[in-house]
């Protein structure tokens, strides 16, 4: 997040303007939001592979009591993955005699709190990965627990994940606008994104139609990467 704040800029002066328009249009969009187009959206913010698994419709899902020693730990935050991943290579086992030959590293992780929330876990090449809950884990283990509950994912062979609107818009605007008239190019990559993410032919067909994309330019596009 600190890297995109530095690359973020504009040539519009009045900064109070700005700060009114983007509140503006946060109370305007995110009331309009389902809890799962908030999940998208925010994990595209985050840039992390959560709505991948919570919108897969395919993933099968099971609740259950999971032993801390088995669960194969995930990056957080540069200061903890030099202890966790660098130094302990994912292992909750190496993490806790980590922990314990070196106990002023509590500290690094005096943070992380523990609740009954459950943990969300993936089960992939026979581990099974946190993809949520990491400060649930890291608390449970500092604080020497032996179990944690989770809704564990079993992924389909074929991921079929789902992609936010705006990523097929960010290209057809592009070429509208004429900053990129790469047609092929577009095609291309509408195709890739169809091959991609499973509601790419229903956005296209539904939410890029011509009531609301009305340039029979851009709807031919369409069409020809429907094909």
């Amino acid at each position: 997040m600190l890297l995109l704040s530095k690359i973020m800029k504009t040539s519009f002066p009045d900064k109070k303007i700005i700060e009114k328009f983007a509140l503006g249009l946060q109370n305007k969009v995110l009331p309009r939001l389902s809890p799962l187009e908030k999940i998208l959206v925010f994990a595209g913010v985050a840039m992390n592979w959560q709505a991948d698994f919570l919108l897969d419709e395919t993933i099968k899902w099971r609740k259950k009591k999971l032993k801390l020693d088995d669960l194969y730990l995930t990056g957080t935050n540069p200061r903890w993955n030099a202890i966790v991943i660098d130094k302990c290579q994912r292992s909750p086992k190496k993490f806790r005699d980590y922990l314990l030959k070196n106990p002023a590293a509590k500290t690094i992780f005096k943070k992380a709190k523990f609740s009954l929330y459950p943990i969300l876990v993936h089960h992939e090449d026979k581990k099974l990965k946190v993809f949520d809950g990491m400060n649930r884990v890291i608390a449970s283990l500092r604080e020497g627990k032996k179990e944690i509950e989770a809704w564990v994912a079993t992924p389909n062979k074929k991921p079929k994940p789902k992609v936010e609107p705006h990523v097929i818009y960010d290209f057809l605007r592009s070429y509208h606008r004429g900053i990129n008239k790469d047609r092929k190019g577009l095609i291309a990559a509408l195709k890739f994104l169809r091959k991609s993410y499973s509601n790419v032919d229903q956005l296209l067909k539904e939410r890029f139609n011509i009531d609301w994309v009305p340039s029979e330019e851009i709807q031919k596009i369409i069409r020809d990467s429907l094909k």
